[in-house]
């Protein structure tokens, strides 16, 4: 399995210097409420959001125990999540024109943000600013909920400043058929490796369910050799994960279109939650 996600920059399916994606996460009021079997059972006591989710890396050379105990991905069941709650939006996403250039690397179809277009793509959280690098797919999904495994799974991998990691998940499943999805498969090469330099536009948000406002939160790793670390990463995190709770949707003929390109699943088997806390936001 290839190393996707810790690509900063490069030519493959390059932003145009005009698009601009703003996805800031608003969490800079948030509390967490304590832990709950349903949504509608909150206990109104209220709590800080947790640092821990976003912590300053941890520069070492070694694959540390506590970072091999936090690894993804994870089976999320959200009866034994904890419930938090914010009155900001969640998301702010602005229209996305591509002038592209696709690149199967032989695993999987991925998109490459450019340095200056990675600069103004980005979100926040809790002040901390996180610039997009690329996006790409797995499948089947690497994260399952409550066991169940969906069709697919879609990264958008996020790089602040003092090299720490954040991820944001859209799980996809077989349903009515997605215009984006469609056009990005149709401009994948068909050989391993091979890129194509399309001229086409369309808009990031529709790579998204509807409601954005509702996700799960945790701290983990990245899913692809080694998990750990380069001379440009911190050793497996730390990387914050937001696994979007409502999914996209694909036709069979789509997903069959894009598994007949690349033909070898790509998700890396469940890895143990290890005490680790996984965070539910309640929607307003």
């Amino acid at each position: 399995m290839k190393t996707e996600e810790k690509t900063k920059s490069g030519s493959p399916f390059m932003v145009s210097k005009m698009s601009r994606v703003f996805v800031i996460i608003g969490l800079f009021q948030l509390f967490l409420f304590t832990s709950c079997s349903k949504d509608e059972d909150v206990n109104h006591e209220l709590m800080e959001y947790p640092a821990s989710l976003i912590s300053t890396p941890i520069m070492t050379t070694a694959f540390s125990p506590a970072v091999a105990d936090s690894q993804t991905p994870i089976n999320i069941e959200p009866s034994k999540t904890i419930v938090f709650h914010s009155e900001d939006p969640i998301l702010h996403y602005g229209a996305v024109s591509l002038s592209s250039v696709a690149n199967n690397n032989g695993e999987n179809l991925r998109v490459n943000i450019n340095p200056t277009d990675s600069y103004n793509n980005y979100f926040i959280v809790r002040g901390k600013k996180y610039n997009l690098v690329n996006f790409h797919f797995h499948y089947s999904s690497e994260h399952t909920i409550d066991g169940s495994y969906s069709k697919m799974e879609i990264h958008f991998v996020n790089v602040a400043a003092d090299n720490s990691y954040a991820v944001l998940s859209v799980l996809v499943d077989l349903g009515q058929g997605n215009n984006a999805l469609q056009n990005l498969f149709a401009q994948s090469p068909t050989d391993s490796n091979g890129i194509n330099s399309p001229n086409t536009t369309f808009n990031l948000l529709d790579l998204f369910p509807s409601n954005r406002r509702q996700y799960y939160t945790y701290s983990g790793s990245l899913t692809t050799p080694n998990f750990n670390a380069n001379s440009a990463l911190t050793d497996g995190g730390p990387v914050t994960w937001f696994v979007f709770k409502n999914k996209q949707q694909l036709s069979s003929n789509q997903f069959n279109s894009y598994t007949s390109i690349y033909t070898e699943p790509n998700f890396r088997t469940i890895r143990p939650l290890n005490g680790r806390k996984v965070y539910s936001h309640l929607e307003n």
